[in-house]
């Protein structure tokens, strides 16, 4: 038997640990979106443009943010080198003024003109406190967080200490998803207990630890999230954006159990997963593994009928047939692995026909490949399993922040038309106008770029998936031919009676019926397949 039908190979498994819900700060919510005292040096000499500054400033001060906008951006644009000296000051006004507009994507554009001037910038500083409170606006903005990471070498001493623990919990994501594990752990680290991020902070040390191979300590980093949270939920104050967070947790410690061998110890966590989750279908799949390895095969077979009810119709899961074999392959119903393999044949080698064909067509064109997914989702097929694929990439955390962003330039575009007829025909509007367009489409290719290579991916993970299929079929004709390896024949179950009595335990709480192929809701995770091995010694 080859090493990839071994059960030692399947414990080396990895899963990808994704998923962090972004929650809204209260503390920041506090401060009612004010940006506070500035601490940096005037001006002293005042000039024609340093009294036009003055003037916008005290048509800030009044509410008249339209005005005032236009007013800094005169300064801004003014080409006389005395207005220089006044630029700085000025950016940063306008930034805090588009804010004041509801002109989110606007403002970061303007803050972030000062953070790439750096420290030589006397509102660089400054300039974090606006950046801190566009978080709670633009949340998914991956620009916004790459500015916030800029101020990373002056944490914690130059950040104001109001803003640490956010700062601590949005650059340590940051530098996590930038790949950069050690400098995520250190910032990550410093978000404090009374910080309503420590527990998102915690969570995403457990996935660095675990992208580190620390498995002990991502284990005690998920301990302190499920107390948190679980103290919480026992309180009736756990909230639907904890709730999520308390299901990734659980799923985050059975795979980090599944890892190390613990297969007992992550069932336990799996099933702690709630059924109403949108991780239940992924603990339900990755648990049939875990029975697998525990030779609970029946077990492991009811898990993955149950991920075939149309209640999971989102639910992509092209390895579950693959598995399927190999239990049957444990259990030597040989018939019965040529079968699921055929099916898993024409099941999904059209869908990595399809998948390649729509790479090849759009590797040129990531906008239109953002532009096909969407569609794709819309209906624009009828490949179920398509659509299938289609969903596991756009529903990609990456792919749905890029979402979110072109979302969001669309509706602040609108917002921009819905100024006075002074405001949105003046050149700072076309301005800003067009550095959105600009962000807008940057976005959609960045979102097509990367979904591309999750359907690169899952083109290859199918192309895998075909190998071990055939690899399989191989083992089988070996094993009718009595060729089988003695390793593999010893985990193999032997000396079974083949019999269509029940072979599974039924207590006296539940009821035994055969499955007629109607999938009824609260049946779904109790499901036991009745398989006897046809084995024999």
């Amino acid at each position: 038997m080859t090493t990839q039908l071994n059960k030692k190979f399947f414990r080396s498994l990895k899963f990808a640990i994704v998923g962090c819900v972004a929650l809204t700060s209260p503390a920041l919510m506090a401060q009612g979106m004010s940006f506070g005292e500035d601490e940096v040096e005037a001006v002293t000499e005042m000039s024609p443009m340093g009294k036009v500054l003055e003037e916008g400033k005290a048509l800030y001060n009044e509410e008249k943010f339209e005005e005032a906008s236009l007013t800094f951006w005169k300064v801004i644009q003014d080409t006389d080198v005395a207005a220089e000296a006044f630029k700085p000051e000025a950016k940063y006004e306008l930034g805090k003024t588009l804010f004041k507009l509801k002109l989110y994507h606007s403002a970061l554009q303007i803050f972030g003109q000062i953070v790439d001037e750096g420290p030589s910038n006397p509102y660089f500083l400054p300039t974090l406190r606006g950046l801190v409170l566009l978080t709670d606006e633009v949340p998914e903005d991956p620009l916004l967080m790459q500015r916030l990471a800029a101020y990373a070498e002056f944490f914690p001493n130059e950040v104001p200490e109001r803003y640490r623990d956010r700062f601590a919990y949005l650059v340590g994501r940051h530098m996590y998803n930038e790949l950069d594990i050690d400098e995520a752990l250190r910032i990550l680290g410093m978000v404090s207990t009374r910080s309503p991020d420590y527990a998102k902070a915690r969570y995403i040390s457990g996935v660095a630890h675990v992208a580190n191979y620390e498995a002990a300590e991502a284990v005690d980093a998920f301990k302190e999230v499920l107390r948190f949270l679980v103290a919480k939920e026992e309180a009736g104050t756990l909230n639907e954006e904890e709730a999520q967070l308390l299901d990734m947790t659980n799923l985050g410690m059975a795979r980090v159990f599944y890892s190390t061998g613990g297969y007992d110890t992550s069932l336990k966590y799996y099933g702690r997963i709630s059924r109403t989750s949108a991780q239940w279908p992924t603990a339900l799949f990755e648990s049939s593994w875990a029975y697998f390895q525990m030779d609970l095969y029946n077990k492991a077979l009811g898990n993955l009928l149950t991920i075939n009810a149309p209640f999971f119709d989102t639910a992509y899961f092209p390895e579950g047939m693959i598995l399927t074999a190999v239990l049957y392959f444990y259990n030597c119903k040989y018939d019965r692995v040529r079968y699921v393999l055929e099916g898993f044949d024409e099941q999904y080698v059209p869908i990595k026909a399809e998948i390649d064909s729509v790479v090849a067509k759009y590797s040129d064109d990531t906008e239109a490949m953002y532009k096909w997914l969407l569609d794709q989702r819309q209906g624009a097929t009828e490949n179920y399993e398509l659509v299938r694929v289609v969903n596991s990439a756009l529903n990609d955390q990456q792919v749905q922040r890029k979402v979110k962003l072109i979302e969001a330039i669309s509706e602040e575009k609108a917002a921009l038309s819905e100024k006075s007829q002074t405001w949105k025909s003046s050149p700072l509007a076309r301005a800003l106008d067009t550095d959105l367009e600009v962000s807008a489409g940057f976005a959609r290719s960045d979102a097509g770029m990367i979904a591309q290579q999750r359907l690169e991916r899952a083109s290859r993970e199918l192309e895998n998936l075909v190998l071990e299929q055939k690899k399989i079929q191989f083992e089988v004709a070996r094993a009718e031919k009595g060729e089988i390896e003695a390793d593999l024949r010893a985990s193999m179950v032997v000396d079974r009676d083949v019999t269509d009595k029940p072979s599974v335990d039924v207590s006296d709480e539940e009821m035994y019926w055969t499955f007629d192929g109607e999938y009824w809701r609260d049946e779904l995770g109790f499901y036991v397949f009745d398989v006897n091995s046809e084995c024999k010694r």
